[in-house]
């Protein structure tokens, strides 16, 4: 297709709902209300095939559930046919881990899978319920695949620097084993209907401080060798400062969206096994199907998404650069009472601190051109 394509680079598949852990902050207890087939359609590989033809590079496939894992044969069988047909694709999994086993791990690495394990540091059992590092043989698997991302919420339990500090001592083992470190993710915790409210109990001068004195130390270290022992404090606040850079640089501080900045929908798809739509991986309520004339999907896509009635006060935040209007899925009052909140503690002193830095440089370039004056 050579005009008017959709711009898609990710597929997520949604296998089904089932868990087998009940994490306290799960953004689908509140939101889903279906429960997804299990059966696959041969179509979506198919409309899967008709997506890459209309792109120009690989398509990524995320695999996910409820807890992917569970649902391992189904993956197994859509590699097996993504692989018949030759589809140029990559693949990823999130999972919790807790089902790991060897033949998955074989399977993952065989295949280049990125897994993202969810973990929430020293206190993920009072986020998650279990702690899938603290048994050594789910631990020795989950270190022996060959693409790692270990990725925390934050919230009341899990604060940004005791959840890095806490990756750091497993990036380190893990390095020990393949000779690089593990990716890492941090996301703020979202109150999409959320029963109990004790993990927003956030102490958001802790955060802001928090913050703060990492984006110090890496601006302290920037253009410098970085430490082992700072490696994941240093990959998670590049991330920001490339994500400050890309809005600045790049887009001119100027921000020009009025759909949710996670692309869920348009650049993002999300695809169950029959091949019905979803305006994001985390809710049960469909769109349309891979049937479905594009024009139709599209503004039902576009009705859902509200990203544009806070447009006025996205605009005047000092974390838009990072946020870019937030999750489509979290509503007025959790947004006003938490959700906005913690955004602004995490990204505003990253902000303050890089513009201070940029500052005390052009101070400091433009007197040494006066004195060479």
């Amino acid at each position: 297709m050579k005009y008017v394509r959709r711009n898609i680079n990710t597929v997520f598949l949604m296998l089904g709902n089932s868990c087998n852990m009940n994490c306290a902050y799960c953004l689908q207890h509140p939101l889903v209300h279906k429960a997804l087939t299990r059966e696959v359609n041969p179509e979506i590989y198919d409309f899967l095939e008709e997506v890459i033809n209309e792109n120009t590079r690989p398509l990524h496939l995320q695999f996910y559930g409820g807890e992917p894992l569970l649902y391992f044969e189904t993956i197994q069988e859509v590699v097996a046919a993504v692989k018949q047909r030759k589809l140029p694709m990559t693949f990823g999994i999130i999972t919790n881990g807790r089902a790991l086993t060897d033949e998955m791990v074989r399977f993952f690495n065989a295949r280049n899978f990125t897994v993202c394990v969810s973990w929430d540091g020293p206190h993920v059992k009072e986020t998650r319920g279990y702690d899938v590092f603290s048994v050594p043989e789910i631990r020795e698997r989950i270190l022996a695949l060959e693409h790692l991302c270990l990725s925390a919420v934050l919230s009341a339990k899990a604060y940004p620097r005791e959840v890095l500090q806490a990756f750091q001592q497993i990036s380190e083992e893990y390095s020990a084993i393949h000779g690089y470190q593990i990716a890492v993710n941090l996301d703020e915790i979202m109150d999409t209907g959320l029963p109990k409210k004790d993990l927003l109990a956030i102490d958001y001068g802790r955060v802001a401080r928090e913050m703060k004195e990492m984006t110090l130390r890496f601006l302290d270290g920037f253009g410098k060798r970085v430490p082992l022992e700072r490696y994941t404090e240093e990959a998670y606040i590049r991330q920001l400062f490339h994500a400050l850079k890309e809005f600045y640089l790049t887009g001119k501080g100027k921000w020009n969206r009025y759909t949710a900045a996670c692309g869920n929908g348009l650049t993002v798809l999300n695809l169950d096994l029959q091949g019905n739509l979803y305006p994001c991986h985390n809710t049960s309520r469909k769109v349309g199907t891979i049937r479905d004339g594009y024009f139709s999907y599209l503004q039902r896509i576009l009705a859902g998404d509200h990203t544009r009635e806070h447009r006025k006060e996205c605009l005047s935040c000092t974390a838009l650069a990072f946020c870019q209007g937030g999750c489509k899925l979290v509503g007025d009052k959790a947004r006003k009472e938490s959700y906005c909140r913690l955004k602004r503690a995490v990204f505003t002193p990253v902000l303050i601190a890089i513009q201070q830095y940029g500052q005390k440089l052009l101070e400091k370039n433009h007197g040494k051109e006066r004195n060479h004056q």
